[in-house]
């Protein structure tokens, strides 16, 4: 349980890094430098943060039990399958004219984060 929570701290940095090289990136871009080598040396960071986020979480999960495991598996693989259809399904309706506006990463970023907290949370309580 504690190298659990060391894991947790561990992965919550990366997460806030990530989230920050990822702001700075986007914010900055354009606006506080017009060099692509920057933009490229921003982008190499950001992805290299990423890929340490990703790491850290993967050493997370080793400190899970078996139930643990498998509430994250099943919420995983309900958010892949969510995010599958609903992106697609955004991106179609605007390709057949049903909606007028151009669909947004945006907009999906928030729906994955999203359909991974409610499953999250359904999955813990009906495991428990």
């Amino acid at each position: 349980m504690k190298d659990q929570k060391k894991q947790n701290k561990i992965l919550l940095a990366w997460t806030l890094a990530w989230v920050v090289s990822l702001g700075i990136l986007t914010a900055a871009e354009n606006s506080l430098w017009d060099n692509k080598i920057y933009t490229i040396i921003g982008l190499i960071i950001n992805f290299a943060v990423g890929v340490g986020m990703i790491i850290a979480y993967k050493n997370l999960f080793k400190t899970y039990d078996e139930l643990q495991k498998r509430i994250q598996f099943e919420t995983m693989a309900i958010t892949l399958g969510l995010t599958v259809i609903v992106g697609l399904t955004y991106e179609v309706s605007f390709d057949f004219g049903i909606i007028g506006k151009e669909p947004e990463f945006e907009y999906l970023m928030m729906f994955i984060s999203l359909s991974y907290i409610i499953a999250n949370i359904v999955n813990s309580r009906r495991f428990r």
